[in-house]
């Protein structure tokens, strides 16, 4: 029988089924049909995992936190909370996600090279409102939803670590 679990990353939620049978693990998302089977091996006695998706190896590097932790794949870092699925715990995180303030934080550590956007902007889902650079690679931050920007914590020139406020969004 198959566990249910919600995932929270940033600004959206989605809920997984996982099922442990006899040869391993095997997961999907909330109504599919297909199930991929997966390993999570962990690296010595480092943070670093690897997981094997479809018998495809992805390194991982898990900071856990209380409730979920902060995966970074490659040079990319996401937040996320996981907890055992409710219908109440779905319901209240599509209010949440849909309404309030939504921080913005660094993916990952580097220098703020054009800043897009200012306090009391109005901003679109998918619009660009700064630049970071890492490892020599511009990379666009885009806002996650529509809403007024109510504080850039950032300028031209700043450094930045993966998991600082760059912007603060009131998205209504």
């Amino acid at each position: 029988m198959a566990e249910k679990f919600l995932v929270r990353a940033e600004d959206s939620f989605e809920a997984y089924e996982i099922e442990r049978h006899e040869t391993g693990v095997r997961v999907r998302r909330e109504g599919e049909e297909h199930w991929t089977e997966v390993e999570l091996h962990r690296v010595g006695d480092s943070q670093l995992y690897l997981l094997m998706l479809e018998h495809r190896p992805v390194e991982i590097y898990l900071e856990r936190r209380r409730g979920g932790a902060r995966a970074t794949i490659g040079r990319h870092g996401f937040d996320f909370k996981v907890e055992r699925w409710r219908p109440q715990a779905a319901k209240l995180a599509a209010q949440q996600v849909q309404t309030g303030l939504r921080r913005i934080t660094a993916p990952m550590t580097g220098s703020i090279i054009e800043v897009r956007c200012r306090p009391g902007d109005q901003v679109a889902q998918g619009d660009v409102l700064l630049v970071i650079e890492s490892m020599k690679m511009n990379n666009e931050l885009r806002s996650p939803a529509a809403g007024v920007v109510e504080q850039v914590a950032v300028a031209n020139g700043q450094r930045v670590n993966a998991g600082d406020l760059l912007v603060a969004l009131h998205v209504s």
